[in-house]
């Protein structure tokens, strides 16, 4: 089964030819490519967004990734009709960038016109507002051929972050241009049994986000937090899940000093190739 990483993953390397080379060397498939920011000026001019897509597309190309999902604008302001605008602009922008990366599959949040941790919100109002996202920019994504996924969520006042919240707004809707990202660290800070949440939204689940947690959404590699990997493993081989294993883990940072660097890098590896390990075996036990 291909495994895939964060593009931001060896942030401490700028050059994206050179990243690319070492996530390869390192033994990745595919890449889940970083748009979350949206102070880039790619995201203000259209032939820079076409010039760095290219450029990455390229780079991945090369090198035999494959760009699998994108991450789409985060954190963004959802608290007024106006900053949500800005917001539902910057997502149309990046389902473009989607297409030109050649990649199928996007990462969107639900959203928080709460905020994010001064208020308990009202979940009616926050599904509604997601509603209305999501059928802005679907007609974007039938254009160009991107299919939105939806992604549970860390945050316990925000009730629309779990994940029956969000297979509740996907059934709503209900288009081929929405699915789910199932994220494992997330379902453990808002107190979810990871399995029972990834059989719930295994029919719209199309990406992962794959990390560890203890208490918070720290985003370690497998094994330095509290989630049951043999249980999530074979739940993933059970639902029949085919697409990217894909890990969304902090970045390493040139701040370690480069013996710290690399000894980070190879345990964090060894921990997702485990994972892929565990996977492979436990479809094995399924198919028989």
């Amino acid at each position: 089964m291909r495994i895939g990483i964060g593009s931001d993953f060896l942030e401490y390397i700028p050059d994206l030819d050179t990243r690319f080379a070492r996530l390869k060397e390192l033994g990745f498939d595919a890449i889940d490519f970083n748009l979350c920011n949206t102070n880039q000026p790619w995201y203000r001019d259209q032939k820079e967004m076409e010039r760095f897509c290219a450029a990455a597309k390229a780079a991945a190309a090369k090198y035999g990734l494959e760009i699998f999902q994108i991450h789409g604008p985060w954190p963004t302001d959802d608290t007024t009709p106006e900053s949500r605008e800005v917001v539902w602009d910057y997502m149309r922008r990046s389902i473009y960038a989607c297409h030109l990366l050649g990649c199928k599959y996007m990462v969107v949040h639900p959203q928080m016109p709460s905020g994010r941790v001064k208020t308990v919100e009202d979940p009616e109002v926050a599904k509604r507002i997601t509603i209305d996202m999501l059928k802005f920019l679907l007609p974007d994504c039938e254009k160009y051929g991107v299919i939105l996924c939806l992604e549970n969520m860390p945050f316990r006042r925000q009730r629309i972050s779990t994940t029956d919240r969000i297979v509740e707004v996907v059934k709503e809707i209900n288009s081929p241009w929405l699915g789910i990202c199932f994220d494992t660290g997330h379902s453990l800070v808002v107190y979810e049994n990871a399995p029972d949440s990834i059989r719930l939204c295994a029919p719209w689940l199309k990406v992962l986000h794959i990390h560890d947690n203890k208490y918070d959404d720290e985003h370690s590699f497998p094994f330095f937090g509290k989630l049951d990997w043999d249980a999530i493993t074979k739940t993933i081989a059970q639902i029949g899940y085919d697409g990217v294993l894909n890990f969304e883990v902090r970045h390493i940072t040139n701040k370690m000093g480069s013996a710290l660097r690399e000894a980070c890098i190879a345990a964090g590896v060894a921990s997702v190739k485990q994972v892929q390990k565990m996977v492979e075996d436990a479809q094995k036990e399924v198919a028989g």
